[in-house]
């Protein structure tokens, strides 16, 4: 059973399973690379909850993701940066493309 950042850290919380995960071995992306379904990742450059380079690590491992990153912003970039994000989700959900760079 794969457990959620919340339930493995308890009260914790998932601030310190995203701090555990950044923790890179050569085995954490390996499954990833095996992921070949087009993926559209979006996040803030100062986003303090999910560090935006665990984004750039999940954007290079998996073999077919388009990474946006929104400047000045954090953890609600996609709120911020509503109309752009918007525009980008259509797209890349409107494409017939099998992959991710629509």
């Amino acid at each position: 059973m794969i457990e959620s950042p919340s339930q493995a850290h308890g009260s914790a919380g998932p601030k310190a399973a995203f701090r555990e995960w950044d923790q890179i071995t050569d085995e954490r992306f390996a499954v990833l690379k095996g992921i070949r379904q087009p993926i559209l990742e979006s996040t803030g450059v100062h986003d303090e909850m999910i560090p935006v380079r665990n984004s750039y690590w999940l954007s290079e491992n998996l073999p077919n993701a388009v990474l946006l990153t929104y400047p000045d912003s954090g953890h609600g970039s996609l709120f911020q940066f509503h109309e752009s994000f918007t525009r980008q989700a259509a797209a890349f959900l409107a494409s017939d493309s099998s992959l991710a760079p629509y």
